[in-house]
């Protein structure tokens, strides 16, 4: 395609109201918010996967050689003559990493992840081995074991020589309920006094909606808003025996949360997903070899040459979205507009680039 020199997109803004226009939700209390104390915990372990078809670490990874003598000693065999003499590939030293879920009790079942941290170079076909997963404290709360599913891991480059996988690295793989759960951490609610919730997202005015319903709801002040992401709640002594019942009322109370307009671009595939009520206010933005004017149409006259677009009169940011990828405009140089056009204060969202 023919690089564009100057592109002006004219967007007329004056007494245009948005086709779609917005309009007010109620969502539990539950779905924004969550109860201090309830959230996941995050465990991981150092093991081995074994039963690699010559794809495991090297003598250039000599922790792993370590870890697998002193695996062997446990098991009662006698490593003391191995050192020299342990040279396959195929094991290969990883790091193990999952989530505790709230609530999980001894003996329930969840899936962990593994990633190589030597220079294997795929741990597709292997298993691992037994390997204890610890908290933040330092504490075992679950074991992992089993085979490692390699196939939702994205493929890592291309095989160099004939010893690398023909499907390219794949050093990161899945044990589907692989993990155990050993010990579980006790949550106690019947009996207290107070509990807080946290908003997903802070906001004063979602905050003051909460405190607003709660109140309303048991006809006291059980509620009171500490800042814009933390509530306080006073269990009443009559529901102190029954905390859980009175959360649950509490978590089903559906409220009008402040929206907040959002941007999510996913620069690998270019996907771009606009919340509603997002538009973008009169701003010039110029990037490389274009130029986005927004507003009234400038002074003067394009220079012959000067590619000249007239888009529809809308400040909504889908119709500069779409406009610019008709013209061809690349994800990177997209990104780069929709970033200038937020700093300068003409774009009113917030912009998250994934992928």
């Amino acid at each position: 395609m023919k690089p564009i020199s100057w592109l002006w997109l004219l967007f007329i803004c004056t007494g245009y109201s948005l086709a779609t226009s917005t309009f007010a939700w109620a969502e539990r209390i539950e779905d924004i918010a969550h109860v201090e104390g309830v959230t996941d915990n995050p465990l991981v372990g150092y093991g081995l996967v074994v039963g690699l078809p010559g794809t495991g670490d090297t003598k250039m990874t000599p922790f792993t050689r370590r870890t697998l003598e002193s695996a062997l000693s446990r098991l009662g065999v006698n490593t003391r003559d191995l050192d020299q003499k342990i040279r396959g590939r195929n094991v290969a030293a990883v790091i193990v990493t999952s989530r505790l879920i709230p609530f999980m009790r001894v003996g329930s079942r969840m899936s962990v992840r593994v990633a190589s941290i030597g220079d294997a170079t795929s741990l597709a076909g292997g298993t691992l081995l037994l390997d204890a997963l610890k908290g933040p404290d330092g504490k075992v709360y679950a074991t992992a074991q089993g085979p490692v599913d390699t196939s939702r891991a994205e493929r890592i480059g291309f095989p160099k020589d004939k010893k690398e996988p023909l499907g390219g690295r794949r050093t990161t793989g899945r044990v589907e309920d692989g993990g155990l759960v050993v010990q579980s951490l006790p949550i106690v609610f019947n009996g207290r006094k107070h509990l807080w919730i946290n908003l997903n997202h802070s906001s004063f005015t979602t905050a003051s909606r909460i405190v607003r319903a709660i109140n309303a709801r048991f006809q006291s002040r059980v509620a009171l808003a500490s800042d814009a992401g933390t509530i306080t709640i006073t269990i009443p002594s009559t529901d102190q025996d029954d905390v859980i019942g009175f959360m649950a009322r509490v978590l089903n109370l559906r409220v009008t949360p402040d929206s907040e307009p959002l941007v999510v671009i996913n620069q690998q595939t270019g996907t771009i997903v606009i919340s509603r009520d997002v538009s973008v206010s009169p701003c010039a933005v110029s990037q490389k070899d274009l130029t986005v004017q927004v507003g009234t149409m400038p002074p003067g006259k394009p220079s012959a040459g000067e590619p000249f677009r007239i888009v529809e009169r809308s400040v909504s940011l889908r119709q500069v979205v779409r406009a610019l990828n008709l013209l061809g405009t690349r994800t990177p140089d997209l990104i780069a507009i929709l970033e200038a056009l937020k700093e300068s204060g003409a774009l009113k969202a917030r912009i998250r680039v994934a992928g």
